[in-house]
C-alpha cells in the first residue's frame, strides 16, 4: 500500500474508534439557517427523494466542545459544523484524530481537515445537489464509500459507517457544513 493510501486508511479507521464524548444534544442550542429558502428548497428537493433533511441541534456544551476541538491545530482553529441532517440521525460527539476534527453521528461521519486525501484514490467525481456547482469525488476505503469535496481552506469528508445511509442521502447533507459563527 502506498504511503498516502495508508495515511488516509488509518484517519479513516481513526474516525471510526476514536473520539471525545460529548453531551448529549437538546434543542436549546438549535440554531437557525440563514438562508431560509436554501433551506426550504433543499427540503423540498429532499422530500421528493423520499427523506428529509433537518438542522443539527447542538447544545452550548457540545458547541464548547467543538470549539475545544479545532483549537487543538495551531492554524486550524476556525471551527466548521455540519448544520444538517438526514431526519433521523442524531449528533452524538465531536473528536479529534490525525489532522482533522470529525463530527459522530448516529449513522454519519463529517471528518474536517487540512488536507484532501481522495486525491490517492481511484474515484468518481460528482456535482454536489444544492451546492452552486460543488464538485465532490466519491471513493472507497477499506469497502467503505467516502466523499470529499473542498470547503474553503479545508477538505471534508462525509461517510456512514456500515452502510446506514446512501449516498444520495449523504450528498444532499453534505454540503451543508459552515463556519462556525457564535
Amino acid at each position: 500500500m502506498r504511503h498516502p493510501q495508508w495515511i488516509a486508511a488509518s484517519i479513516a479507521t481513526s474516525i471510526l474508534f476514536t473520539g471525545i464524548s460529548a453531551q448529549p444534544s437538546s434543542a436549546a442550542g438549535n440554531t437557525e439557517r440563514q438562508a431560509a429558502s436554501v433551506a426550504s428548497n433543499s427540503a423540498a428537493a429532499s422530500q421528493k427523494l423520499n427523506f428529509t433533511v433537518s438542522d443539527v441541534p447542538y447544545s452550548s456544551a457540545e458547541y464548547k466542545k467543538i470549539i475545544q476541538a479545532f483549537a487543538s491545530f495551531d492554524g486550524f482553529e476556525t471551527a466548521y459544523v455540519p448544520t444538517r441532517m438526514i431526519t433521523g440521525d442524531s449528533f452524538s460527539r465531536v473528536g479529534v484524530a490525525g489532522d482533522s476534527v470529525t463530527f459522530f453521528f448516529k449513522y454519519m461521519r463529517v471528518s474536517v481537515s487540512p488536507r484532501d486525501y481522495s486525491h490517492s484514490y481511484k474515484g468518481t467525481v460528482v456535482t454536489l445537489p444544492e451546492s452552486n456547482n460543488v464538485k465532490g469525488k466519491w471513493y472507497k476505503v477499506n469497502g467503505t464509500d467516502m466523499l470529499t469535496f473542498p470547503l474553503k481552506d479545508r477538505y471534508v469528508t462525509i461517510f456512514a459507517p456500515y452502510h446506514s445511509l446512501s449516498k444520495t442521502k449523504l450528498e444532499h447533507v453534505a454540503v451543508d457544513v459552515s463556519r462556525y459563527a457564535p
